[in-house]
Formats: C-alpha cells, structure tokens, sequence
C-alpha cells in the first residue's frame, strides 16, 4: 500500500514537474512572439526558438537565404526571438556611426578566438573597444610598419613564380595541370599575413601545402563557429567557465582552437624569450613596443591569421571568378592593363596607388565585393532604449543584425539590375555618386566605429594581385558549366574552383 502511494507521489510530482516545465515554456514563447509580432519573419519558429537561424546557418547556405529576405518581407526581418534583420543602408549608417548610443550583443564573443581572452573583435565595451582599437591601428598600420607594401609586393612575386614554373611553364608533350583557386588564394593570404605579422612568411604558397595545419582547421570549425555564434544558447554554454574548465581548448591538443592557439602562442613566446629590436617591422614586434603584454599579443595574432587570410582569400576568388567568367568584362580590364604597361604608368609590381588610378580595374574589384560579400554575419547591435526606424518600433534591447547579402544587391543603392554583375555601373558615374556607390559597397567591411581595421590592406592585396595575375597571365575557367562548390558560413568555403592559365604573351 506505501509503495503504491509512493509509486503515486513520484509519478504526480513528474507530471507536475513536466506539466509546469511546458508552461512555463509556452509562456516564455507568447511573450517573446508578441514582444515583436509587427514585424514579418519568414518562419513562426523565428518568433520564439533559434531553429530557423541554426538550420540555415549550419545548412552551408546561410548567404543565399539572408539575401532574398528582404525582397519579400520588407527592411525588417524578424530572424530570433530578440533579433531584426536590416538591409537599409540608412539605419546601419545610423547604428554604427561614432556617436551612436548602440552597443554590441554577446554574438560577439564568438570572435573570441583564444576563449580565454578578448581581442578587438570580441569585446563588448564600447569605450574599451574603442580604446583597444586605436592602440592595433597605431601598431599594425603603415607609420610603424613601413614595409607592408614591399612584404605583400614579394609575396606577390613568389605567387606569379609558382604559377608561371608549375601551371604554366610545363613541356610539351605534358599535360598541363590546372589550377585551384581555392587553396591558391588562402596560400597567398597566409603568406601575407605571416609575414607582415611574424615577418617571415610561412612557405605555404612555395610548397603549395598548409604546412601549420591552420587552414584546414578553421575550414572545419566554420559551421560550429557561425551556428555558435548566431544561437545564444550554444554560446552561452561553450563560452561558460565551467565549460572552459572541464572542455575547452588548449595549446597541446592536435586540432581545432587549440591548435590554432598553439601557432599563436610559439610566435609569441619566442619573441618575448629572445626579446625584439627597434628595426624589426613586423606587426608583432609593434605591439609588443606599444604596450602589448603576452597575453594580448596571443589574442590578436591569432585574430590578425583569421581575419586576414579568409575573407581577403574570399574577395580575390570572387572579384577573379566574375571577371573570367564574364568576357566583355575581361576584355575591357585586360586593354586596361595593357595601355597602362605600354604608357608607363604602373610599376612591376604594381603599387596600391598606381593601382587606384585604373578606373575600370576598381571598378571590376568594387562590383565583385558587391556580388559577393567576402565576410558573412550578423553584427547585431542593441539599444537601451526603444527606437524607430522608417515607421517600424524596435523595443530596448532589441539586437538589429546588418544584412550586407541583401544590402549590397538592393535596387535602392545600385539600380533595378543589382542582381547582374555589371562594373559599367561605377564607370557611368560621376565623381561624387562613385564615391558614395564605393563607400556602399564597403560596408561589407563595417561602418563607421566599427570599420575593419585591416579594410585598407586587404583592397592592398586584392588591388595588386588581381592586376598583377591578369598582367602575367590569360586565365579561363576549367569547367565553365560548373565553375565550382561553394557554401557560406562565416565566409564561403569553396573548392574544385579549377582554371587553365597561360602565358599573357600581348604584355
């Protein structure tokens, strides 16, 4: 009989426990739907769970999704229970400007690369960021670093020799091998960015290989990072101390973040045990003379590899692919390139510079950022206050995303045939309306104090590097049916990008 009854208590104190676990579940999803229910989202499951946003950022498709969004449901997007999506140029200008009240959601944290310290992209103070980003801009800019052109016109050179020796400069009687860009262009970037960092480069382009196994490592953490980043709740606990005590990432491990730390951290340790000179340039050496102490020094170093190597490898395939795969347009550019050879104008190789007087040739690197943004996200942003934008109520403590996909293909900005790759748009302009179209296209890099501090070095490589392939080079698509695969998480991952190169023989 006692244990019939206790049989009885345990099960109603289940059912109880169940019962007041579903309530409180369904009223937390009422007040969360409701909070936001004016504004359209493309899925009920957005009002109230991170379903819909964790399936299609991990799904590889994140880009295609967040860039039709907008031509259905309007500047505002609901995309999470506490998140709105925006492609208005006006209200992102407004959100980010110098003076703006805005400050930066916990999505953030995900750039924390080293979990265990914050960088310049990590961290959530304004006024903290604002101060950390002044002194990395005083240390990783030119004033203290005045070889950053030389470094990248070397790598530069070394780029052109591997292709010309092993794509190229092949007998007769073999067949020629084609070349992936895809790999390719990351080499490249790694090789910049170790460079002007550690000031020497890491070899991956001269042995075409990932000789620190970076590369392949942050390609296989894109999906956990972007998914991680977007859904509080994973963020939450893999960011949470206790997480970190008992299962977060450490130098010995032989991949993901640890490894990626232990690169960092080797750099770091060897300069600090054998000290640094005034005359070494390298932007590790900089910050270490400008306060830097050991552990800021790991966390941006790492930062600087991330930042640097993907998304400016994403702009150089994108802005190369639309070119070569679009005839007229390499038509125009090539003649470009051949008069300014022929009158004396550009050097060899080319300075950024020289580089910015080509009309045509910034006008093919401006349209290809603008088809295709190099850096994916959310970028949320919130208010302490309410707000209200073009007639639309946003709550305090709302997080309204940047949605560059849509914004840089929006009718508004760029002309009824914003979805066509068309360099001609910037050509036709005048002086002023080109600058403003420019500066639209740029906020794929950030707006205003939250710009990109490597934006200027990275239209640095792409300048050079683009002119400079096309200069050495006639370049074609292998499979011009199937030009290649592509997914986008925090940036595009993409293979089997094959092209035939030959010898320019007209330069």
């Amino acid at each position: 009989m006692l244990s019939a009854l206790v049989d009885i208590s345990n099960s109603s104190v289940f059912t109880l426990t169940f019962g007041s676990l579903c309530l409180w579940y369904f009223y937390e999803s009422l007040c969360s739907w409701y909070r936001l229910r004016h504004i359209p989202t493309p899925s009920v499951l957005a009002s109230f769970s991170y379903l819909w946003l964790g399936r299609h950022t991990f799904s590889g498709k994140q880009y295609w999704v967040h860039r039709e969004l907008h031509a259905e449901h309007g500047p505002f997007v609901r995309i999470g229970p506490n998140e709105v999506m925006t492609d208005d140029v006006s209200v992102i200008k407004q959100i980010c400007s110098a003076r703006s009240a805005y400050q930066r959601s916990s999505w953030y944290q995900t750039g924390r690369f080293n979990p265990y310290h914050d960088n310049l992209l990590s961290i959530l103070s304004t006024p903290a960021h604002r101060e950390l980003k002044t002194r990395l801009l005083t240390a990783i800019g030119s004033r203290e670093n005045p070889g950053i052109e030389q470094a990248i016109d070397e790598q530069v050179k070394t780029l052109i020799r591997v292709i010309r020796t092993r794509y190229v400069g092949v007998p007769s009687k073999e067949k020629q091998p084609l070349l992936d860009l895809g790999p390719i262009s990351l080499f490249f970037t790694m090789d910049v960015t170790t460079r002007l960092v550690f000031g020497r480069e890491i070899g991956d382009m001269e042995d075409e290989t990932d000789h620190s196994g970076f590369l392949k490592h942050v390609a296989d953490l894109w999906p956990q990072m972007s998914t991680s980043a977007d859904v509080p709740w994973i963020r939450k606990v893999i960011f949470s101390p206790l997480f970190l005590r008992l299962l977060g990432p450490k130098v010995s491990d032989e991949k993901g973040f640890g490894k990626l730390m232990a690169l960092a951290e080797r750099h770091v340790e060897e300069r600090f045990k054998t000290g640094y000179k005034d005359e070494v340039q390298d932007m590790l050496s900089s910050m270490i003379r400008n306060g830097f102490n050991r552990q800021e020094c790991e966390a941006h170093t790492l930062l600087l590899l991330l930042s640097g190597t993907e998304s400016t490898a994403c702009a150089i395939r994108a802005v190369l692919s639309y070119i070569i795969t679009t005839p007229s347009v390499y038509s125009r550019l090539k003649e470009e390139i051949t008069s300014a050879i022929r009158d004396g104008i550009v050097s060899s190789p080319i300075t950024f510079a020289q580089a910015k007087r080509l009309s045509y040739l910034q006008a093919v690197i401006y349209e290809g950022i603008r088809m295709r943004t190099p850096l994916l996200g959310l970028w949320p942003k919130w208010s302490a206050s309410d707000e209200t934008f073009l007639g639309v109520f946003i709550p305090v403590g709302t997080c309204i995303c940047m949605n560059t996909s849509a914004l840089l293909r929006s009718p508004k900005l760029f002309g009824q045939d914003a979805d066509i790759y068309n360099p001609e748009r910037f050509v036709s302009l005048d002086h002023e309306a080109r600058m403003e179209m420019e500066h639209h296209v740029e906020l794929a890099f950030g707006s205003g104090q939250w710009m990109c501090a490597g934006k200027n070095m990275a239209f640095m490589e792409i300048n050079k590097i683009i002119f400079e392939l096309l200069r050495n080079f006639d370049i074609q698509m292998a499979n011009s049916m199937l030009p290649h695969k592509s997914e986008s998480y925090g940036v595009f991952l993409e293979s089997n990008m094959f092209v035939k190169t030959t010898e320019n023989l007209s330069r």
